[in-house]
């Protein structure tokens, strides 16, 4: 038996050895547009392409510390000790089989075009960073760099961090609310006419009841995302609920003819 699981073993090291890393990562962007100043966020999804499993962080800000990288010139001694401590711990990574599909919830992801901005096409890919010098771009991600038609105050939200302004941005057929302080932060869209009225949701400054009209939602302070609203207003968990089910149909689909190529 010891004889087995070693050649075993010994056959998996020469599969590694020669096994092709690569995935196909979309971002999904939630509009196509942003304002100077504005700092952007998308949702992720990673299909390996490869022959060996992608290691991707099972937490989402683990993830984003060690392996969604703003720039290739990182320090990549300080990303692969990172990797290293969150191996180490108990929720560790996820082990993303070949041809399967991982969708990223309950977080979205800075895409950071605030320091690219420019009037027209903005056009770039993000890094992922797999440990041993190893990365995969992004599909490309574009936007278009725009002037609002317009801005309007709601609210300004005040806690042990400072205060910051909520504020209701118009181009063309579209207005987004977002958190202003030096940066936009864009949070969801809202309706073109509506009445928009905010109040504390949980009387610890933390949550708060945002009203488009007659509709409402709960928006987390800090995160920029909502917790709670109409498929209208929380489209990122809209997209997220959606391109899960299709991801866990495509890898039941993966898995099932992998079992018959095994019979």
């Amino acid at each position: 038996m010891k004889k087995m699981i070693l050649t075993a073993m010994f056959g998996l090291f020469q599969m590694s050895a020669f096994a092709e890393t690569n995935a196909l990562i979309e971002v999904k962007n939630f509009k196509d547009w942003v304002i100077k100043g504005e700092y952007t966020f998308g949702g992720l999804v990673f299909k390996n392409t490869g022959t060996d499993p992608l290691l991707l962080a099972k937490k989402p800000l683990d993830f984003e510390m060690y392996q969604f990288i703003q720039s290739k010139s990182t320090d990549v001694r300080s990303l692969d000790g990172g990797l290293k401590r969150v191996e180490q711990r108990s929720d560790g990574f996820l082990h993303l089989l070949p041809g399967e599909t991982h969708v990223y919830e309950g977080r979205t992801f800075p895409l950071d075009t605030k320091h690219i901005f420019s009037e027209g096409e903005i056009r770039f890919v993000k890094p992922i960073y797999f440990g041993n010098g190893v990365w995969i771009d992004t599909k490309p991600v574009t936007f278009n760099g725009v002037v609002p038609d317009s801005e309007e105050h709601i609210a300004t939200i005040t806690d042990v961090n400072g205060s910051w302004n909520l504020v209701a941005v118009t181009y063309k057929n579209e207005r987004w609310l977002y958190s202003k302080s030096t940066i936009y932060w864009s949070i969801c869209p809202i309706s073109l006419t509506n009445k928009i009225r905010i109040e504390p949701h949980d009387g610890k400054g933390s949550l708060y009841k945002i009203w488009d009209g007659d509709k409402s939602m709960i928006y987390q302070d800090g995160t920029c995302m909502l917790t709670e609203g109409t498929d209208e207003n929380n489209v990122f968990g809209k997209w997220t609920r959606e391109r899960k089910q299709r991801a866990e149909a495509d890898n039941a689909e993966v898995r099932r003819k992998k079992a018959e190529e095994a019979e």
